[in-house]
């Protein structure tokens, strides 16, 4: 954790983090991949890392107040969380891979040995878990993670105020698990399951606040206006119709529904 290159102790190697950028959307394209390592210890070079993912992440000049401001493409509060957690949850016991973030113009991927410990679904209401505990107490200490199972519920959070889709994550053949963090697009370009697949995300970060969540609400994830209210309708009942999410009280008039998700 506090070494200066885990490359010098046995089959420690592996662990080492690889940044690695490209040109656009696709691995496949030429001109424009570049490659970093940081091979430091996680306590050390955490925030090394977290730092230079923002500084290659796309950005824009914004007109605050008449202040100019860097805004960057991904809520940084949720770039640090998925880092935090592909370090602290990655298999030490599996060999020939390194846990690797992807830097895309559209995305970026976090990908770490070892398949999710929870079922994918229940990511943000479930007990903290972990696979290697005394590495994330260690980490606990260095103020890198809580282990109070709260990543996910910050991530969602930081989605749903910059108006993005929530994050994927992925069981990949129970060897590896993938985190997709995805740049803000026009609600137009959102796939029915993205849009689901954020209510549903958004209803759950309400649900275990005490809350639920309202046709106005899920029009504000979407940066959709009061007009577009039948859109927002649409989604709802969509995630209704995949068993994801359920009315509180389904004899109330439709203006006033309100949802949660389907396990509450």
């Amino acid at each position: 954790m506090i070494a200066y290159d885990l490359g010098a102790f046995d089959g420690l190697a592996r662990r080492v983090i690889r940044v690695v950028k490209y040109k656009g959307d696709m691995r496949l394209e030429d001109g424009g991949d570049r490659e970093e390592s940081f091979p430091a210890g996680y306590a050390i070079s955490y925030e090394e890392i977290a730092r230079y993912i923002m500084a290659i992440t796309p950005s824009q000049e914004v007109l605050d107040s008449s202040i100019r401001r860097q805004h960057t493409a991904f809520p940084e509060i949720a770039v640090r969380e998925l880092l935090a957690n592909m370090m602290v949850h990655q298999s030490l016991d599996q060999r020939g891979t390194n846990p690797m973030v992807e830097v895309f113009s559209n995305r970026i991927e976090f990908s770490n040995p070892g398949a999710p410990l929870v079922p994918i679904e229940r990511l943000i209401d479930t007990v903290p878990l972990s696979r290697n505990e005394n590495m994330a107490g260690f980490m606990r200490k260095c103020g890198v993670c809580e282990e109070r199972g709260s990543g996910y519920d910050k991530i969602v959070m930081a989605t749903c105020e910059n108006e993005l889709i929530a994050p994927i994550v992925q069981n990949q053949m129970d060897l590896f698990t993938k985190a997709v963090l995805f740049a803000k697009m026009p609600f137009d370009l959102t796939s029915k399951e993205d849009r689901v697949r954020t209510c549903y995300m958004q209803a759950c970060l309400a649900y275990v606040n005490f809350g639920s969540i309202t046709n106005t609400d899920v029009r504000r994830v979407f940066g959709l206006e009061a007009s577009k209210s039948s859109q927002a309708s649409k989604i709802i009942r969509d995630a209704v119709a995949a068993g994801l999410v359920k009315p509180v009280d389904p004899s109330t008039a439709p203006r006033h529904m309100r949802y949660v998700p389907y396990w509450a």
